[in-house]
């Protein structure tokens, strides 16, 4: 899941920490590729106060909630019909329509969140502005993280452009899915490409957004 999907499930709570917590695997990800932990797998404590308890509290659901998501039908059936659609289009290597499908589902998902106005991204942008950067750092620490400056930079930057306030645009999710699958092989969209995903999208959005908070609901019973 994406972002906005994640802070979905701890919309009714304030705590800055939990919302951090709740998307930081994937800011982890997003500055570095090779930042790859488990602390809940590991006997790390994170009792010494509430806010740290809070912040990986945060990070376990956000592990729990990624792991019934892509093992669940809807997130198999929807993304294997956008990988239908985009296999027309991406018919060469390296650009892979499997990985654009996933990652493109999980994108309309939050844009349908923001056009439907069922999170509030300004209470999720707060959320992150009000976490004492002190906390990051003893969290950040425990995972033998040292060099914590760079991370604070690109984390203060995500807050400030709110870039994902831009997903309620079409165009933006192209963009942004041109953008994450530039990561993996380097080249980018050509013009007919990036038209054709506009319009497979725009699609996908028509079609998903009378029932795309059936995945919601179910993730909600189950991590229940």
């Amino acid at each position: 899941m994406n972002f906005l999907s994640h802070f979905y499930f701890i919309r009714a709570h304030t705590n800055p920490y939990y919302t951090l917590g709740s998307i930081l695997p994937d800011l982890f990800r997003n500055h570095r590729h090779d930042w790859k932990f488990r602390p809940e797998k590991q006997s790390i404590q994170f009792n010494e106060n509430a806010d740290l308890t809070a912040l990986f509290e945060g990070w376990k659901l956000h592990v729990q909630t990624d792991a019934l998501f892509h093992n669940s039908a809807t997130f198999k059936l929807q993304s294997s019909l956008l990988r239908y659609e985009l296999e027309k289009i991406f018919t060469e290597l390296p650009k892979r329509p499997f990985f654009l499908a996933h990652v493109g589902y999980e994108l309309i998902l939050d844009s349908l969140l923001i056009r439907n106005k069922i999170i509030d991204t300004n209470q999720f942008y707060k959320n992150l502005s009000n976490c004492n950067p002190v906390i990051l750092d003893e969290f950040m620490l425990k995972l033998g993280i040292h060099e914590t400056k760079n991370f604070h930079t690109f984390l203060k930057n995500f807050i400030d452009v709110r870039y994902l306030e831009s997903y309620i645009n079409t165009k933006s999710l192209v963009q942004a899915l041109d953008g994450i699958g530039s990561r993996v092989w380097i080249e980018k969209f050509s013009k007919s490409e990036a038209e054709r995903t506009l319009a497979v999208l725009d699609q996908a959005l028509i079609d998903l957004n009378p029932i795309f908070l059936k995945v919601f609901n179910l993730l909600e019973e189950e991590i229940k």
